[in-house]
């Protein structure tokens, strides 16, 4: 009896004794403020706190570049090829002009290149806006391609023409005295067809003639796109009469420094010219 009685006082004080030890924890658990452990930063999780060690020693570094777009992805600047002398490109045929005399306007490219010479059409890069803008100007009434070019003279009273007849694959392959001593060539092209308005594709191109004509380069605030005021020479004059000359950028798909939108407004100002001729003069094309 004594000993069952020794027994539950044993039990007793075990159940009381643990109640107290967790009775200790819980109270130190409250009493005492917790505190951020000395190993860890108070820093921002980055992408790399989620990688296990072994992922961290083979993958780089997590800096902000890593995750902006790769360098690789950038286009660098194609840089501009050097003269090329007309022994280089001798194996490609001339491009034969689309012309006629008292034509509405001719247009004058700057010169064949590696694609047109091997179509033997004008403007035959897919990636040329030439055609393209003849349509949507109203300069013609449907949509052409390069195989048109021979047909343009006869159904529209439009031709086309370069200031040079050697082809290369880049305009920087062409010297820029090549280019103004050229222009002596084409006025007296123009000036035996006597066309009602030129059309220059190409900025660098009025720039030869201007320099051809006036004796000295065109400043950059002399210049305007759209119809140019020559009353200081007389291009291509025949009996004191001059053709009219309007100047867009080139169609090159390589010139991007004018918007579509640009070229295609310049263009619709020559369209609507082109119009009025035709009308006027009631020509049936």
């Amino acid at each position: 009896m004594a000993q069952n009685e020794q027994i539950k006082d044993e039990s007793a004080i075990s159940f009381n004794g643990l109640l107290d030890r967790f009775a200790c924890i819980e109270e130190d658990s409250t009493s005492t403020p917790a505190t951020a452990s000395p190993t860890k930063s108070s820093r921002p999780r980055t992408p790399s706190d989620s990688l296990s060690s072994s992922e961290k020693s083979t993958s780089p570094s997590l800096s902000p570049q890593y995750f902006s777009a790769p360098s690789k992805g950038i286009k660098k600047r194609k840089s501009p090829r050097r003269y090329a002398p007309p022994a280089l490109y001798a194996h490609l045929a001339p491009v034969p002009d689309c012309l006629a005399p008292n034509l509405i306007c001719i247009f004058v490219g700057l010169n064949p290149g590696v694609m047109t010479s091997q179509k033997q059409h004008m403007f035959a890069n897919p990636t040329n806006l030439f055609w393209p803008l003849l349509f949507e100007s109203g300069c013609v009434a449907r949509k052409l391609t390069c195989v048109d070019d021979r047909r343009l003279p006869v159904d529209w009273s439009l031709g086309i023409t370069n200031l040079i007849s050697r082809t290369t694959a880049e305009q920087s392959e062409l010297s820029k005295d090549e280019m103004v001593r050229s222009a002596s060539e084409l006025e007296s092209k123009l000036r035996r067809l006597r066309p009602n308005a030129v059309c220059i594709v190409g900025k660098g191109i009025w720039e030869a003639i201007y320099r051809f004509k006036a004796g000295k380069s065109l400043k950059q605030d002399q210049f305007k796109f759209g119809w140019q005021d020559i009353d200081e020479f007389q291009f291509a004059a025949q009996s004191g009469d001059s053709p009219r000359v309007f100047v867009v950028p080139s169609t090159s798909g390589r010139v991007a420094a004018y918007s579509r939108s640009m070229k295609g407004e310049l263009w619709k100002d020559l369209g609507q010219y082109i119009k009025t001729i035709r009308d006027t003069h009631q020509i049936n094309l």
